[in-house]
């Protein structure tokens, strides 16, 4: 671990390039589960309906890959230097970014619990794995020097907001498919509410 860390930087501007590359590609790629119906025009109405799960699983993986895409981008203004754990675990981040069309796109061709499952999971891995890009980070003295303490252990703590609303999705898809759906949409007030509660750490 010490060899490791010793291969490092100033400056993470390498890693933020890799990083909205990796974005821009998942969320282009993301659109290309649909393909235009071949129906006579009168069936295009029932065709397009059809589709309905598809186009519901793409705008909420748009959406909250578009959060952590604000969010890396967000916390990589606070980290300032790097090593190589730091480059493997962001690495690791991308890594569940870079797999979300395919579980999108199996939620919106099926629309089962299994699916949903897999595709929650997703979203855990993403938002455990972007908290311990930042939990490393801030532990290794990466992060600039007017971060307090205080705020490190509140991003860290913000980080697993996400990933909490998805593990009960998948809890309550035992119960209602559907209702499994909706959970997502908690993470915008909750998101809201915290940063009125407890401000930019930048306000620290």
């Amino acid at each position: 671990m010490p060899r490791l860390r010793t291969v490092g930087g100033e400056g993470v501007d390498r890693l933020n390039a890799i990083s909205d590359g990796v974005f821009a590609i998942v969320l282009t790629l993301l659109v290309l589960q649909f393909e235009v119906p071949e129906v006579p025009p009168s069936e295009l109405g029932g065709a397009l309906r059809a589709m309905r799960p598809l186009f519901v699983s793409y705008l909420l993986s748009f959406f909250v890959v578009g959060v952590y895409w604000v969010v890396h981008h967000n916390l990589f203004r606070l980290i300032v230097r790097h090593d190589r754990v730091l480059l493997y675990l962001n690495l690791l981040f991308l890594l569940s970014v870079s797999f979300m069309p395919f579980p999108t796109e199996l939620t919106g061709t099926y629309g089962t619990r299994l699916a949903w499952t897999l595709y929650a999971l997703n979203f855990i891995a993403m938002g455990i794995s972007m908290t311990a890009v930042w939990q490393y980070a801030a532990s290794s003295g990466y992060v600039a020097d007017e971060i307090t303490p205080r705020a490190e252990r509140l991003l860290t703590l913000r980080g697993l907001i996400n990933p909490a609303v998805f593990a009960l999705s998948i809890g309550v898809s035992a119960v209602s498919l559907d209702a499994a759906y909706l959970v997502p949409l908690l993470i915008a007030p909750l998101q809201l509410f915290w940063a009125r509660r407890y401000g930019s750490p930048d306000e620290e």
